[in-house]
């Protein structure tokens, strides 16, 4: 009966911790899936970025040549680059010393846009550099992120590891003590059998 009890007992609270445990999976997979949205949509505001740093500078290059004046494209190419950082701004945090980096590099950006005669090839060259080293940086960070797990989920799977390797010696030290109770109400019982037995006799 003892044992009964006590697997009875840890059946159910293992059957409930899994429970638990399953449904903190389900909830951590779906932010990592949310996440990793997430982490697409920024990599396509990095491209969108470089792709309308370099049209602008094209178009004020072809304009000072003569070429064209196409202030329409020009100011598209600066719509589109304005998008692109704010998509870049709100996606991360300018507390992390990675996306913090990224948005230094992203302000020498803007200084050159600030000036026509500045945004060259060559100086948006040097500055690009920076900026895609920086931006891989950020996605790789974001990534490992993504493949560690949340914070809450990692916790819970520590819990768990250390509640099962707790769980046996608990078990097995439970059973025993109930054994040995039941040992004891025997033995107990036996003697007042015993003791009845040899009562005098009226």
């Amino acid at each position: 009966m003892g044992d009964i009890s006590v697997g009875a007992v840890g059946a159910a609270a293992i059957a409930g911790f899994a429970s638990l445990l399953g449904l903190i999976i389900a909830k951590e997979q779906k932010v990592s899936e949310f996440r990793q949205a997430w982490i697409d949509a920024l990599r396509k505001c990095f491209v969108d970025y470089l792709v309308n740093i370099n049209a602008v500078s094209d178009n004020i290059r072809l304009r000072s040549a003569g070429v064209h004046d196409d202030k329409d494209g020009l100011l598209e190419g600066y719509r589109a680059l304005n998008e692109a950082s704010n998509g870049i701004k709100l996606r991360i945090n300018n507390k992390e010393k990675t996306a913090s980096k990224l948005l230094k590099t992203m302000g020498d950006f803007e200084g050159l846009a600030s000036d026509n005669k500045k945004m060259t090839p060559e100086n948006i060259k040097l500055i690009e550099d920076r900026f895609l080293d920086e931006s891989q940086e950020l996605l790789k960070f974001e990534w490992k992120r993504v493949k560690r797990g949340e914070h809450i989920f990692v916790l819970m799977k520590y819990i768990a590891i250390l509640i099962i390797f707790l769980s046996v010696p608990a078990t097995i030290y439970l059973i025993k003590f109930q054994d040995r109770e039941m040992e004891m109400q025997s033995i107990s019982h036996s003697n007042m059998i015993r003791v009845e037995g040899f009562s005098p006799r009226y």
